[in-house]
């Protein structure tokens, strides 16, 4: 390893990166083309890759819904210091004479044939992947959901990419995949995502992965994005409380139509604020602004244990329901009797609780919008706040 790329690997740890690795850009000739990072850097001879581990006792308190908004923070403060990282390493990389850029943490895809904006995408290519970059940098290997896998950390991982013109000596691969197939992240999401058993195969530096045959990425963006987060034997929900109005669809091109109607009507979208859709970054720097993160299951569950992944996986099972409450607040119930499914305007219904639903539109609670986290959540209070105007 030469003395650059040690500079690199220190600059990244010193940041709070936990793993850091190196690779030329002929390593991912072999892969998929989100994977091409020429798309983004035309110069681009390496790429660095590195991951901060999420916080495991807040991510227990979120699957088992004792708390929300820990975590979140957590999600936050790493996507903070992904790109704070990349700043570090593209600013040494340049006072070198090297040219090197930031590849955005998420959210930022390749514009698609006849889709004007992301309410009208379907296959949501990144501008480069970094799950496949650090698959080519020997930082982890691709699991059974698709995601990174490292030895280390298991799946909790954040991943941070920068890509330079400056030809480094590639770090060795990662021979041994840690993943052994448990599937605790199938049985952790939502929207089954990913196929039990059916397999698809992806190269990336020589390395043949099989992996999870995978549902149209809108399939995610339904679950992730809290359009739906009922699991599908309806004994637990993901941080969500809202429901699709239709049964899920087990066709792909039925389930892409159905995000995309959503997306159109989605505030968060489509809001003039502050917007992860057309500046992933900005919001994170925003003291104010809260990560929205209600999944994100299917990597979380899997630590580097299996036994952990049982227990994480346990948790969710055992977690029960969650409501929005009046106060703009979400919790967690046990007993389906208790909750009331009231409809929207984005083709989903909001899981409330049943009596306090009925003393707020009867004016026998206050409604809260002003503390609310989600837009979703205002415009429904709000519709129930003048339900229970009218009706008093």
């Amino acid at each position: 390893m030469g003395e650059l790329e040690e500079q690199i690997k220190n600059i990244a740890r010193e940041q709070g990166a936990a793993l850091v690795g190196i690779a030329s850009h002929k390593r991912l000739s072999d892969a998929p083309p989100s994977g091409d990072p020429c798309y983004l850097l035309s110069s681009t001879r390496s790429i660095i890759s590195f991951t901060i581990p999420f916080d495991r006792v807040k991510l227990r308190d979120f699957f088992s819904k004792k708390d929300w908004l820990s975590w979140s923070i957590d999600k936050k403060e790493n996507t903070q210091n992904l790109y704070m990282i990349s700043d570090y390493i593209v600013e040494f990389l340049k006072g070198k004479g090297f040219e090197a850029c930031v590849v955005d943490v998420n959210c930022t895809y390749r514009p698609e044939p006849g889709a004007k904006d992301i309410t009208e995408m379907v296959d949501m290519y990144p501008d480069f992947s970094h799950r496949y970059g650090a698959v080519a940098a020997g930082v982890g290997r691709l699991g059974w959901s698709g995601n990174i896998i490292t030895p280390q950390y298991g799946s909790a991982v954040h991943l941070g990419t920068v890509l330079t013109s400056a030809k480094f000596e590639s770090d060795p691969l990662l021979e041994e995949n840690p993943c052994d197939q448990c599937k605790m992240c199938v049985a952790s999401c939502p929207v089954e995502m990913m196929h039990k058993e059916e397999t698809v195969e992806v190269t990336i530096a020589g390395i043949t992965e099989t992996i999870a045959l995978k549902r149209s990425n809108n399939c995610c963006w339904i679950g992730c994005s809290g359009y739906h987060g009922l699991s599908p034997n309806k004994k637990w929900s993901n941080w969500s409380p809202y429901r699709l109005n239709t049964p899920f669809s087990e066709d792909n091109m039925n389930v892409d139509e159905l995000c995309n109607r959503i997306r159109k009507l989605d505030p968060e979208i489509n809001s003039a604020d502050l917007n992860l859709y057309t500046n992933y970054r900005e919001p994170f720097f925003d003291p104010d602004y809260l990560t929205y993160s209600v999944c994100g299951n299917c990597a979380n569950v899997c630590w580097e244990n299996r036994k952990d992944r049982i227990e994480n996986r346990k948790l969710l099972a055992k977690s029960g329901f969650v409501v929005l409450k009046a106060n703009g607040e979400r919790a967690a119930v046990h007993d389906e009797n208790d909750i009331v499914e009231v409809d929207t305007p984005f083709h989903a219904r909001v899981t409330m609780l049943k009596r306090e639903y009925e003393a707020a539109l009867n004016g026998k609670i206050p409604i809260e919008v002003n503390n609310v986290y989600h837009l979703w959540d205002k415009k429904v209070l709000r519709e129930l706040k003048k339900s229970s105007s009218s009706s008093v």
